[in-house]
């Protein structure tokens, strides 16, 4: 690695050669070596820097590294520890242009330098907050940026007039020259070798790679340059923050990519992040790793560092910018049209009247739906304009109910209501919201519950509403945060209101001891509170235990089980998770309650005969780690959404896990979703997936099979609903009626 390094020192020893690079790129050749910010206490020494004529400082004072043109071998060899299936094949790739990348990730200061703003979740104001050690957060990489952010930061610096006089042109990498830069001529795992410990980077230290021995998981990011860099100088290239490219993402692009500079698939909605990051585990930290996002999505573990070519080239910031929009939008369609063919019949089966369906377990009684459907795809029935929301839709006596944000001409949440057969609106209630602290501030995120002729409703920011189903009116409304203290966590409050004899019990973590509340049906006077706990996200659920029911609930901090009618705590198990990220519903089944985290990984608590009895029998911190979506059991068997692998199979009383389909149900990618439902019995589930695209498929213990595949949506994470031969599904921009083809 070292003789690798001094080969590009040799070719730009000369004194000539130095004033020669200094010119094209517009500075003067550095009078010293780059100073390193101190190294935190858990970081490795930092090694040499390089030599002074390979670094330039720009005007920002940003230090870029010149990393010279070469070939290597991009992706992983097939027998590679770790490999996943979107990293072959390796193939040969040469990058013809030497250019210059960022020594470290944007940081905060250079950032707000550019853009006048910063939404880096680790600032004092924020997650640092109780934070004992003093820390420069200038000097950490910015985190919680978009792609289009990083694209813009790139546009503006190249528009400033020293940058311009320079002739600098800035941008982010494209996948191949970041994973050429990061492996600055390693052919192993890591550029540091096969292992990985958290004394060489920056991420969850608990799950090292290869022989390195557990270390110390940090949990944030670390001023950049404190530990030490590869062999062209660049450090955090494993860990920290993962970092946009330039490409959009494909699973299957290698198979096809072109040796000379690959540019990325042209077309596609995802865009390529890359690195590994401060939570990560060390084998998604490979040189070799691929992960992807959509270009708006924000998350504190994502950043940027920027390219600037030493010769003008065709994908500079602008080009890029052009190619953002991703996948092609779907065509325009009327508010409402009627189909020639066959036309809704909502209620010709079971509705949907509530999250998760009839029974709040992701079952439906379906029809007698085809095993294909027609090349030509599925056809919205009618379409309706709509705001934004994460929320799931609700059916219930041939209407259709939702939840929408509105910000002009002021933001104010919305609960609609239409006719389920034609669209046509019904009546609409909004009320005025704040949103302010609240991340991913689309809209409201959880699904309105119908029960009898009411129609309940919580909003994210914790407006709790009863309304007249039929005709909008409200019956009775809560202000939780007014009038009750509640908390909005992060990412607002998210649970569903589920209903329990003459009660409306809700997940708002009232102040004090109301992490649960339940209020009666009909007046709205509370009847009982329980529990210190935070808001989570996840909607508790009612199960039978030996005929008695049980509210069981996962908080930010504990598994719980409650008892409906009284709010007495029967039984609690500590599980504390990062960030409070407790967003999937848990499952009961076989005596055996199962929550699944991002961060965490997967528990299982058997309850026993007594009403007091829990304990955990297994868990699973790195395998199994849903997000959003509730897994469906059937026979035994588990099916998840994990975060790394996608759709995973495994037994639900031991937690073997049995197969995993590489990413193929939904796209891989940094929050991967999709909702989950059986259709009757049999082992047929439908599937939206986070493109919008409706799946038929089966899932067995042996193996997925796909049967069918149509897009029906834009983009989204919201639970459709099924009812008769219709699905209903959502996205920030319209609710649509699609008919499901029957046999």
């Amino acid at each position: 690695m070292r003789s690798f390094l001094t080969r590009i020192i040799l070719v730009t020893s000369s004194a000539a050669s130095v004033w020669a690079l200094s010119a094209m790129m517009g500075c003067s050749p550095q009078p010293a070596a780059p100073t390193v910010p101190p190294a935190s206490k858990s970081a490795a020494p930092v090694t040499e820097q390089p030599a002074e004529r390979d670094v330039i400082t720009n005007s920002l004072g940003m230090k870029l590294v010149r990393i010279p043109a070469g070939e290597f071998q991009m992706g992983s060899q097939a027998d590679a520890p770790g490999m996943l299936e979107d990293e072959l094949p390796r193939h040969k790739v040469r990058i013809t242009r030497p250019f210059l990348m960022g020594m470290y990730e944007v940081t905060q200061g250079e950032f707000v330098e550019v853009m006048q703003t910063n939404p880096s979740s680790f600032q004092k104001t924020r997650l640092l907050q109780s934070a004992t050690e003093s820390i420069d957060e200038s000097r950490l990489p910015v985190d919680g940026i978009t792609w289009h952010q990083a694209v813009e930061f790139c546009r503006k610096l190249s528009d400033t007039s020293v940058e311009k006089e320079a002739g600098r042109v800035y941008c982010l990498p494209t996948e191949a020259e970041w994973e050429y830069a990061c492996r600055a001529g390693s052919t192993t795992v890591f550029h540091f070798g096969d292992s990985l410990s958290s004394t060489q980077a920056n991420f969850n230290g608990a799950n090292p790679f290869g022989d390195a021995e557990p270390g110390p998981f940090l949990n944030r990011t670390q001023i950049v340059g404190s530990y030490a860099p590869n062999a062209f100088g660049l450090h955090d290239m494993h860990g920290n923050l993962f970092e946009w490219c330039a490409d959009r993402f494909e699973r299957r692009y290698y198979h096809a990519s072109p040796e000379d500079d690959p540019p990325g698939p042209e077309t596609g909605r995802y865009r390529v992040i890359r690195g590994g990051d401060w939570y990560s585990d060390a084998r998604d930290c490979r040189s070799a790793f691929r992960y992807s996002d959509v270009p708006e999505g924000t998350f504190y573990a994502v950043g940027f560092r920027v390219v600037c070519n030493l010769v003008a080239r065709s994908t500079g910031p602008t080009n890029v910018a052009a190619r953002a929009t991703g996948r092609q939008p779907l065509p325009e369609e009327s508010v409402t049209a009627t189909p020639s063919g066959p036309v809704p019949r909502p209620t010709s089966g079971e509705d949907w009247p509530r999250w998760r369906g009839p029974r709040g377990d992701g079952t439906w009684n379906a029809p007698r739906l085809a095993t294909t459907w027609p090349a030509a795809g599925l056809s919205p029935a009618w379409t309706q304009e709509l705001g934004g929301g994460y929320g799931g839709v609700s059916v219930s006596a041939g209407r259709v109910y939702v939840m929408d944000r509105q910000r002009e001409p002021e933001s104010v949440e919305r609960v609609l209501c239409f006719d389920a057969v034609t669209g046509e609106p019904l009546w609409s209630h909004q009320y005025s919201v704040d949103y302010q602290g609240v991340s991913y501030d689309s809209g409201p995120r959880s699904t309105p519950t119908v029960h009898e002729h009411r129609v309940y409703t919580l909003g994210a920011v914790g407006h709790l509403h009863c309304l007249d189903a039929v005709t909008g009116e409200i019956q009775w409304s809560k202000d939780l945060v007014k009038d009750f203290g509640a908390r909005v966590p992060l990412w607002g409050l998210s649970a569903s209101p589920v209903i329990f004899e003459k009660l409306v019990i809700i997940h708002a973590a009232l102040e004090p001891e109301g992490c649960y509340a339940a209020f009666d049906l009909t007046t709205g006077e509370e009847r009982w509170r329980c529990l210190p706990d935070g808001a989570g996200y996840a909607t508790p659920i009612l199960i039978d235990r030996h005929g008695t029911a049980e509210l069981v609930g996962w908080t930010a901090n504990h598994v719980r089980g409650v008892e409906p009618a009284t709010g007495i705590v029967r039984w609690t198990i500590p599980f504390q998770v990062n960030y409070g990220t407790a967003i999937a519903d848990p499952i009961f089944q076989d005596g055996v309650v199962l929550v699944s985290s991002y961060y965490d990984g997967t528990r299982a608590i058997r309850l026993g005969d007594l009403s007091e009895e829990a304990s955990v029998v297994w868990e699973d911190r790195r395998n199994l780690r849903a997000l959003m979506a509730q897994p469906l059991y059937r026979d035994g068997h588990v099916y998840l959404i994990d975060k790394r692998h996608g759709l995973t199979c495994f037994e639900l009383q031991s937690g073997t896990k049995l197969w995993d389909d590489q990413n193929q149900l939904t796209p891989k990618g940094r929050n991967p979703q999709a909702t989950l439902v059986w259709l009757n019995t049999e082992d047929r589930a439908i599937v939206l997936n986070s493109e919008g695209d409706l799946i038929l498929s089966r899932f067995h213990p042996r193996g997925p099979l796909e049967t069918a595949r149509a897009n029906i949506i834009d983009p989204t994470w919201a639970h459709p609903a099924y009812a008769g031969n219709c699905v209903y599904a959502r996205s920030d921009t319209r609710l649509v009626c699609v008919l499901l083809p029957e046999e």
